[in-house]
């Protein structure tokens, strides 16, 4: 019993009966709403925009992904791993298959923009649904947007911006420290000075408090860009720790599968 209920967690990447805060249901930032052509005449905020651009365009030419490595799982309940392969299709689709031990399979998830569709191998459920944070954080019980597991998957980066934004800028040794601010939240990039991918990047509340937190590392270079091997998540207040580790990373394939088999006798459902 103890094991099956450490393999449902691992099917979800975190399955945990949490609640959320209003900060926290506030971390909605569309990917759509940084497409600003609207001349900046402010010197700084024009730096910004300038180092966000080159962020993200370097960030894009990662792509077409195909990987397989280890997701770890701890929290005060659970220390758990388990394998995981992923496949990446930027800017609109994220696939994943997780096995936990003895290769038993857990779980398979294919996610885009809009749409999502999730088998629970365990419990033989399949479940369709829009991808809202809401879903999100249904299934994997971290309220977070569609971009920050597209990000999480690919080990790059890319950073919204919409006009309400508040920005600023700042250095912290040999890293950009870039700075988003909406209603409440707060959103905070470190930036490789050099060449420009994101080492770490969270999300805070009015007080300062860090709501969530998403660090990369162990980086490859592909083409003269750099994408991350090695991705942690915290959730410092829930004690919370996700790791996902690339041990296999192919770039730039011709032909990307997100098929998701679901058996004909599996029991169906559907979330708006």
């Amino acid at each position: 019993m103890k094991t099956f209920t450490l393999l449902i967690i691992l099917s979800t990447l975190i399955r945990l009966d949490v609640t959320y805060s209003q900060d926290e249901s506030d971390t909605t930032i569309s990917q759509t709403e940084d497409s600003l052509e609207t001349e900046e005449t402010d010197p700084q905020k024009a730096e910004i925009i300038r180092i966000i651009k080159e962020v993200n365009k370097r960030s894009a030419e990662i792509d077409n992904i195909i990987s397989t490595g280890e997701i770890k799982v701890k929290t005060p309940k659970v220390d758990e791993t388990g394998s995981i392969e992923i496949h990446v299709k930027k800017k609109d689709d994220v696939w994943f298959k997780i096995e936990g031990p003895l290769g038993i399979d857990v779980a398979c998830g294919h996610f885009n923009r809009e749409r999502f569709i999730f088998f629970d191998d365990l419990n033989d459920v399949a479940t369709t649904g829009s991808t809202s944070i809401l879903n999100i954080g249904q299934l994997t019980r971290i309220r977070c947007t569609f971009d920050d597991l597209l990000n999480c998957f690919s080990g790059t980066v890319r950073i919204p911006r919409g006009k309400k934004d508040e920005l600023n800028l700042s250095e912290e040794g040999n890293q950009i420290l870039i700075s988003l601010k909406r209603g409440t939240i707060t959103r905070k990039y470190w930036i490789d000075r050099e060449n420009y991918f994101v080492n770490k990047y969270l999300y805070m509340n009015k007080k300062g408090e860090t709501l969530i937190s998403f660090e990369f590392s162990d980086f490859s270079s592909y083409n003269g860009n750099n994408y991350a091997k090695k991705v942690e998540i915290r959730r410092p207040k829930q004690k919370e720790y996700f790791r996902i580790t690339m041990d296999n990373v192919s770039l730039n394939q011709s032909y990307i599968d997100f098929r998701v088999e679901i058996p004909s006798d599996a029991k169906r459902r559907n979330w708006r």
